[in-house]
């Protein structure tokens, strides 16, 4: 048994509670599970002796098998966190530290100051970090130095602001974005947190992708905020939990297959349980909007529900209006509920861009997830058929998502991130429109398992590509050897018919997309799976003589 991604739990976590350490114990190969029964019981009384030793809280052991092994945790004071991850491998592994130093190394973190300031406003919006000790969220939010903190007694007024959490397997970035638009319609000073960085009143603060704890405290803290929309990745979530304890609502787009496997979740019901997360941090009387039509989360709903049973839920679906949802899709136009509980008209498709004349089926989902999410923020109804009207698939409000380019000879160039199997489903009315060929550059992260891959490529075969071009992700190749992602891609393709002849290999990605970019003719569609380089492969299609399309 070997321990590994030992860390510090800072918020609300799948796992904990409340702030902590976790770890993952995984089981060598061919090491029966028995010899993890036989740990626990063990790991559990040591730490209870150690919390007890050094007062660290009741060092109750929280434990999820799955399996490759199990996740396991423990609560710890805020203000030794760093500590209590040292404290909790000496317990999985004795003599790891000497007891003198662990001895030392909690006492130098102590800060008494920081915890009982933590314990006297656990009832308001705060969060602490390296940076500092944060009461209140954006325009309304006052931080300290950890060195210099303030009296519990005499807090300076500080105020919250709306804000909600969005995760789900797909959607995520869109949705956030589309909310973000809405809030902005609004007239509030909206920012939002995504895969592609942070973005206060339309402004990048920050590049890269920023969807764990670290983006939320940088957004919460911009004292230019009236509105946060946090989008919230698997990844960020299972590391550190979450920076806010009762956001306003939450979301959950979806959960399909996609990255099962790390941290203990094997399935689609582990990521429901991870990312459901969301929902044990909404406020109490919240709203959780949620995919009416994901059987995974209608298995999950209930057991979540028996906890939080003040939760209101609120469900879309692209299809007919029937009991049990609050937004649907139906005879070209978006509809809801109205607040006497009738069906009222949102937007006709044609007055929503992004989903292009009703081709692109996913986006008239994240619109719904978007303006059920909107109204409970308190936005109002004119401000939402406003924002989405207003919401376009371009580089500037929508980079890297489903960004369409009319190119010199009459081909069309579609630059989208969908990286898994749902997906590429969702480019499929797209797909189907072309008047000429298909041209697709396709690629896959390392982490995802082999049979993930094979169901990627099987759905870009469902898409009957006339050339294909398999690309490398060396930034994502997560232990593979390269070129060993490109196979399976290519005998997936072929076992689905798509012919040996047209598959070709380009492992750079951009060389890729001028490869297809230059083939393509009148009438053809060039599909561009960009995921390491959008900035520069929206430059070259520039540089080619593409124009963006409406």
């Amino acid at each position: 048994m070997r321990r590994a991604e030992a860390r510090r739990v800072t918020g609300l976590h799948p796992l904990l509670p409340a702030p902590g350490a976790a770890v993952e114990l995984l089981l060598e190969d061919a090491e029966p599970a028995a010899a993890l029964d036989a740990a626990l019981p063990e790991i559990a009384a040591r730490v209870a002796a150690l919390w007890a030793e050094h007062a660290l809280g009741d060092g109750a052991l929280f434990v999820r098998r799955h399996a490759a092994g199990a996740s396991v945790g423990v609560c710890a004071p805020i203000d030794q966190l760093s500590g209590a991850v040292d404290a909790l491998e000496e317990a999985i592994a004795p003599g790891l530290s000497a007891p003198e130093a662990l001895a030392a190394i909690l006492e130098a973190e102590r800060n008494p100051a920081l915890r009982a300031l933590w314990l006297a406003t656990a009832h308001l919006d705060r969060f602490v970090d390296e940076d500092g000790f944060t009461l209140g969220l954006g325009a309304g939010a006052v931080t300290w130095s950890l060195s210099a903190l303030p009296d519990p007694a005499a807090l300076p007024e500080t105020r919250s602001i709306p804000t909600a959490y969005i995760t789900g397997t797909n959607g995520k970035t869109t949705t956030t974005r589309m909310v973000s638009a809405i809030a902005t319609a609004a007239g509030l000073r909206a920012g939002h947190t995504s895969s592609d960085g942070v973005v206060v009143c339309g402004e990048w603060r920050a590049r890269g992708d920023w969807t764990g704890p670290g983006a939320a405290r940088a957004l919460l803290r911009a004292p230019d905020l009236d509105l946060g929309v946090l989008e919230t990745a698997r990844g960020g979530l299972m590391r550190r939990g979450l920076v806010l304890e009762r956001a306003w609502a939450s979301a959950v787009t979806n959960i399909s297959d996609d990255h099962l496997g790390e941290w203990g979740l094997d399935d689609l019901e582990g990521m429901a349980w991870a990312k459901l997360t969301v929902a044990r941090a909404t406020r109490p009387g919240g709203a959780l909007v949620v995919h009416g039509d994901d059987p995974t989360l209608a298995r999950a709903l209930p057991a979540l529900l028996r906890d939080r049973p003040d939760l209101r839920v609120l469900r879309f679906a692209d299809g007919p209006e029937r009991p049990g949802l609050d937004a649907w899709a139906t005879g070209g136009a978006l509809w809801w509920r109205a607040p006497t509980g009738g069906p009222a008209p949102l937007l006709a498709e044609a007055e929503l861009p992004a989903c292009v004349g009703g081709a692109v089926r996913t986006m008239v989902e994240n619109a719904l997830c978007a303006a059920l999410l909107a109204r409970a923020l308190g936005l109002t109804d004119a401000a939402v058929r406003a924002g989405l009207g207003h919401f376009r698939l371009d580089t500037a409000m929508s980079r890297g998502r489903l960004n369409r380019f009319r190119l010199e000879g009459g081909a069309e160039a579609v630059l989208d991130f969908a990286h898994n199997p749902a997906g590429i489903r969702g480019l499929a009315g797209l797909a189907a429109r072309r008047r000429g060929r298909l041209l697709a550059l396709v690629g896959q992260a390392g982490d995802r398992t082999d049979a993930l891959i094979a169901a990627y490529a099987a759905e870009i075969a469902a898409l009957r590509p006339d050339r294909v071009l398999l690309k490398e992700l060396p930034h994502y190749r997560r232990g593979r050897a390269e070129g060993e992602v490109r196979a399976l891609l290519r005998r997936q393709l072929e076992a689905d018919g798509v012919d040996p002849a047209v598959i070709g290999d380009e492992p750079d990605e951009l060389l890729a997309a001028r490869r297809l970019l230059e083939e393509a003719q009148d009438g053809d569609l060039v599909l561009l799976l960009i995921h390491e380089e959008p900035d520069a492969a929206m430059d070259l299609i520039d540089d080619m003589g593409g124009a963006a399309l409406p």
